[in-house]
């Protein structure tokens, strides 16, 4: 919203300017959008200290009481995930948003330790992959009860762990399909209607780890690579849309997918599609495309005023000239055409961008 603003701010100047718009009219134009919420420091204590108190509770439950009878120590599991979350219930009753939020992720927090640690109680053996799943599970349950970001993380986090456990990381093809590619979109989609930026990022990262198990299990296949790589440029394309209209955070998903699919077009380049020692002019190809697609991104963060999706595009870019400069064996007379065309392509589709906006 603090973008949308700050844009609309500078619109209105070219328009006040152009004479369209009266220079009385700004201030009262100005005030009908709010300002954005931010996180101040008392907020922001107040979230690490949900944390630290989540940590403690159960850093204190698994303590290993010599004098404290079992039954104690289930109780005390029950009675502290009872009262945060009915502590949770009530703040949200009274309209204390960001209390509720708190006190129902550190509840999934004790959920989570509440099912191994009773396991260690009672001397149950159970398996550390349905505990985390179920951990997981309920901190969605908690999130979408009390419309907690906070515990949406926690269960996104304990869905991960269920995932890892007991496997191997991206194993392939005969590896069983990860629960995260169900709860990834669950939690993006909560991201949006709950305009949260944190739980943003998290679900973010969540999905290119999804296209990296479906990178895996087609072993290293640079079609499927490519595939995917067109899937999230297509995915970035979509939260471009949806952040020109100015939904809250979809920015943070148009900067990660943009890097995804860049990495993805990026490893393409390195599988034995192009990776044969007789497909010397496929990978400086590749490199070319690579880098001209990194230049495409570059300018599209500028044109949308977008820092992670302008920061993409200029690592991007280095990754590929120092890739292209390997491919030609430092070869600097080569890498000097090489970087002269780039440059001429780069200038006239500048030039052209610019007529266009002239023109319209």
């Amino acid at each position: 919203m603090a973008a949308y603003k700050d844009k609309v701010k500078q619109d209105l100047e070219r328009w006040i300017n152009a004479g369209l718009v009266a220079a009385d009219k700004r201030e009262p134009i100005l005030a009908t959008i709010p300002d954005a919420r931010r996180v101040d420091a008392a907020t922001a204590l107040a979230w690490v200290g949900g944390l630290l108190l989540g940590i403690a509770i159960i850093a204190f439950v698994a303590a290993n009481w010599g004098v404290t009878p079992k039954l104690v120590r289930f109780a005390v599991l029950v009675l502290a995930f009872l009262a945060l979350a009915g502590a949770g219930a009530w703040a949200a009753h009274k309209e204390r948003s960001t209390l509720s939020n708190i006190l129902l992720m550190v509840a999934a927090l004790v959920f989570a330790a509440s099912i191994g640690l009773t396991g260690q109680i009672f001397d149950i053996v159970g398996d550390p992959k349905a505990a985390s799943y179920g951990a997981g599970i309920a901190g969605f349950a908690l999130a979408l009860a009390g419309r907690s970001t906070g515990a949406a993380i926690v269960g996104l986090v304990f869905i991960a762990f269920g995932d890892f456990a007991d496997r191997q990381w991206f194993a392939g093809a005969e590896s069983e399909a990860p629960w995260m590619l169900l709860f990834a979109p669950l939690a993006a989609y909560l991201a949006l209607r709950w305009a949260s930026s944190p739980l943003a990022h998290v679900s973010a990262l969540a999905i290119l780890y999804c296209f990296g198990w479906f990178a895996a299990r087609f072993e290293a296949d640079a079609a499927a690579a490519l595939f995917l790589s067109i899937i999230l440029g297509a995915m970035a394309a979509g939260a471009r849309w949806l952040y020109q209209q100015d939904r809250p955070f979809a920015g943070v998903f148009y900067g990660w997918f943009a890097w995804g699919a860049l990495a993805l077009f990026a490893i393409a380049g390195y599988l034995p599609w192009f990776g044969d020692e007789d497909s010397q002019s496929a990978n400086i190809f590749h490199r070319i495309v690579w880098l001209a697609a990194s230049g495409g991104v570059l300018a599209l963060g500028r044109y949308d005023r977008h820092g992670l999706v302008t920061a993409v595009g200029v690592l991007s870019m280095i990754g590929a000239i120092c890739a292209l400069l390997a491919d030609l064996g430092l070869d600097l007379l080569a890498a000097a055409g090489v970087f002269l065309v780039c440059a001429v392509a780069a200038l006239v589709g500048g030039l052209a961008l610019r007529r266009k906006e002239k023109t319209t």
